[in-house]
C-alpha cells in the first residue's frame, strides 16, 4: 500500500488514498474510529470539523497489508466497518478480517489496486466490495443500506 501508485501519472500511493477517502469519511459520521493498517496498525485521532490535510499529517508508513489483524485489534462492536485497502493481503493467509464481525454488521472494502484475490467474502448478506475509488464510492453506503430495508418504489 505505501510504495504502489494509483496511477503511472500519480504520486500518490494506495496508502494516500485510503487515508484521504477514510479521513473524509470518518470527518462525515456521527461517531467514528478512524484506523491506519498496514503490517501493524493503530487509531489516527481526529475531532469533528478539523482539516482533512492536519488529519493525514498523523498517517505514517506502516508496512504490508494486515488487514484481518487491524479489523480484530480494533473492532469494538460498530454498526458498520468500511475498509479502504489494496488486498495484498490474501484472504488464505491471513484469514478472512471479517470473521470476527457478526453477520448482521455490514462491512464495506474498497480494493484499490483490484488484486484478483480479495482478503474476505464479498457478494453475499452483508460483505460488499468495491473496486476503486471516485467520489461516488461515498454514496455506496447509503444506497445500500437504503436498499436492504426498502420496498418497491411504487409502494411508497
Amino acid at each position: 500500500m505505501f510504495f504502489s501508485r494509483l496511477t503511472d501519472r500519480s504520486s500518490l500511493t494506495y496508502a494516500d488514498a485510503a487515508a484521504i477517502f477514510g479521513t473524509a469519511l470518518a470527518l462525515r459520521a456521527a461517531d467514528a474510529d478512524l484506523v491506519e493498517f498496514g503490517t501493524t496498525s493503530r487509531p489516527v485521532s481526529l475531532r469533528k470539523g478539523e482539516s482533512v490535510l492536519k488529519i493525514l499529517e498523523r498517517f505514517g508508513d506502516l508496512g504490508g497489508t494486515d488487514t484481518t489483524e487491524a479489523v480484530r485489534r480494533h473492532y469494538r462492536k460498530h454498526d458498520r466497518v468500511l475498509i479502504v485497502t489494496d488486498e495484498q493481503a490474501t484472504y488464505s493467509h491471513y484469514g478472512d478480517p471479517t470473521a470476527r464481525i457478526p453477520a448482521h454488521v455490514p462491512v464495506y472494502t474498497w480494493n484499490l489496486a483490484g488484486h484478483r484475490a480479495g482478503h474476505g467474502p464479498s457478494g453475499t448478506a452483508n460483505r460488499h466490495t468495491f473496486g476503486g475509488l471516485s467520489d461516488a464510492a461515498f454514496r455506496m453506503v447509503p444506497l445500500l443500506e437504503a436498499a436492504r430495508d426498502a420496498d418497491w418504489p411504487w409502494n411508497r
